[in-house]
């Protein structure tokens, strides 16, 4: 990215920091002019701590800095919304908006792919936030036998 930047014409000064120093050297007083940056949304995809215009300043969690009154309007609406599906048609209108404005570069998402051995059963997984997620219901696999202890025949 900085090799990119800097054929463009971009100055750039490419530092890292360990993630306590990021957070009280850098975001929380917004120093910086661009920043590469991750985000855990979680189970429930409220994106009003990362997006919505309140939470521009510290503490908040929007480091993009960005301010938009109608996405601001849909992030408030869907986090009303207890249905699904009225809930994710907030959220697409919200990524609609964004897309316009362009505020951050989404670089990627990452997949969460487990394999586990055909013998075990009983395991089923649903949306995985989280790599420990995988555990959620780890009380109901098995592994089938045939085997029968000694003392029950």
């Amino acid at each position: 990215m900085k090799a990119t930047w800097t054929n463009i014409g971009a100055d750039v000064s490419l530092m890292v920091f360990e993630p306590g120093e990021l957070n009280q050297v850098v975001i929380r007083p917004r120093k910086y002019d661009a920043l590469l940056f991750g985000e855990i949304i979680g189970r429930d995809p409220d994106l009003f701590a990362f997006w919505h215009s309140s939470q521009r300043n510290d503490p908040g969690l929007n480091v993009a800095l960005y301010a938009n009154i109608k996405a601001d309007k849909f992030l408030e609406e869907a986090r009303t919304i207890a249905n699904q599906d009225a809930r994710l048609e907030k959220l697409t209108a919200f990524s609609e908006e964004i897309k316009k404005d362009i505020p951050a570069i989404f670089l990627y998402s990452p997949d969460f792919m487990y394999v586990l051995p055909e013998k075990i059963k009983g395991f089923a997984f649903g949306r995985l936030t989280t790599p420990s997620d995988r555990f959620a219901n780890i009380n109901q696999w098995y592994i089938e036998t045939d085997k029968v202890w000694a003392f029950f025949q």
